[in-house]
């Protein structure tokens, strides 16, 4: 049974989330993803889609009510807890306390966005791997270590682990295929997809799976940022839900000041602030795969356009490689990935091959960077 499950735990102040970090290039700023309160259960555990999980691992009752609130806040993170109890027939004060429970679970995330165009990286790049003389799990272990690793996962099929990589330029790109990579002991062979297009859906952007994430990298953003840039985007991300007026206190500016350094960013595509729920709270995810398709290119917008339209896809992206697109999908379980796969997926026009690689174990995964257009 190949299900995965992954929670997102309970977030604690870390006094490191405040702090500006940068590399030798000036031009290379960091943001610090929240901090875990401790690891995440077992992701490869059976998914009960009685509840989520909570701090402790134990599992948390997710109601119908509850189930309306991560709604609205999905389709609206600006929603006032006034508005959420208009809409649900419930109390503020019952608002307030499901939405402190929910965030406690990790059912419910307020954080930002950040668009990795925008943010400078040129290149998304998809790497299946075959491992050698050691574990794949520890081979994993060790992929996630680089610095560009913003996924790897153990996963079943052809292939071993699953990895994808931010990557700033041609010379990061070379860095990575023909030195990192080979350096890993354990990294036996390899096929690279290379994105030239990509698109994460509505369902994608909402999608909160997170594992071991790794600092989020600004090599070169799309528009002139400044120290007080980085340090609202850190706040952010770190908590979306805070007031503009307490960002502000925090940082000693007016409150005008940061309302409108918001909308600057939110304008520019390069940061937007957004609400996130973890995937077994939205009732869809205890499968996660990633399939590989070799289709007829004279039909690919059209194959594009049909794929992206399905509510199980979170992924997209047009690629230069073995394969033409490579897919990001979830399901309830693996009787509907196969469904999926087998009676929507090839029977669309121009597909003529697949290879589905579910993720058994997720080493590294981080929710921040995605595509916001």
């Amino acid at each position: 049974m190949f299900t995965v499950l992954m929670f997102q735990r309970r977030l604690e102040p870390n006094p490191r989330q405040e702090e500006l970090v940068r590399s030798e290039r000036p031009d290379f700023a960091r943001i610090h993803p929240p901090v875990l309160s401790r690891p995440s259960p077992h992701p490869s555990r059976p998914a009960d889609s009685g509840g989520a999980t909570s701090s402790n691992g134990s599992s948390s009752s997710v109601d119908s009510v509850d189930q309306q609130l991560i709604g609205y806040l999905l389709a609206d993170c600006h929603a006032t807890n006034r508005q959420l109890a208009q809409l649900t027939g419930i109390s503020e004060s019952a608002v307030s306390i499901r939405l402190k429970k929910l965030m406690s679970a990790g059912s419910l995330v307020f954080t930002a966005l950040i668009d990795w165009e925008s943010a400078g990286f040129e290149w998304f790049v998809i790497v299946r791997m075959r491992t050698v003389n050691r574990a794949p799990l520890d081979v994993a272990n060790a992929i996630s270590e680089l610095d560009n690793c913003e996924a790897v996962s153990v996963v079943l099929g052809t292939y071993d682990l699953l990895a994808y990589f931010l990557v700033r330029d041609s010379v990061e790109l070379h860095q990575l295929i023909n030195h990192e990579l080979p350096a890993i002991d354990g990294v036996g062979d390899y096929v690279t997809d290379i994105t030239t297009q990509s698109s994460v859906t509505t369902r994608g952007r909402q999608f909160f799976m997170v594992r071991n994430a790794a600092p989020i990298r600004l090599p070169a953003p799309a528009l002139d940022i400044d120290d007080l840039d980085i340090t609202l985007i850190q706040a952010l991300v770190t908590d979306s839900r805070q007031s503009s007026r307490a960002i502000a206190r925090s940082l000693g500016v007016a409150e005008g000041t940061i309302r409108a350094r918001i909308d600057r960013l939110d304008r520019s595509g390069l940061c937007r602030i957004a609400a996130m729920a973890e995937p077994i709270s939205m009732g869809y995810a205890g499968v996660i795969a990633h399939v590989s398709l070799i289709v007829d290119r004279t039909e690919l917008d059209s194959i594009r356009e049909k794929l992206l339209a399905m509510p199980e896809t979170v992924f997209l992206a047009t690629t230069i490689g073995p394969a033409a697109l490579a897919l990001t999908l979830v399901a309830s379980d693996q009787h509907q990935l196969i469904d999926l796969v087998a009676r929507d997926i090839r029977a669309i026009t121009g597909v003529n091959g697949t290879e589905v690689l579910p993720m058994m174990d997720v080493v590294r995964f981080s929710p921040y960077l995605k595509r916001l257009t």
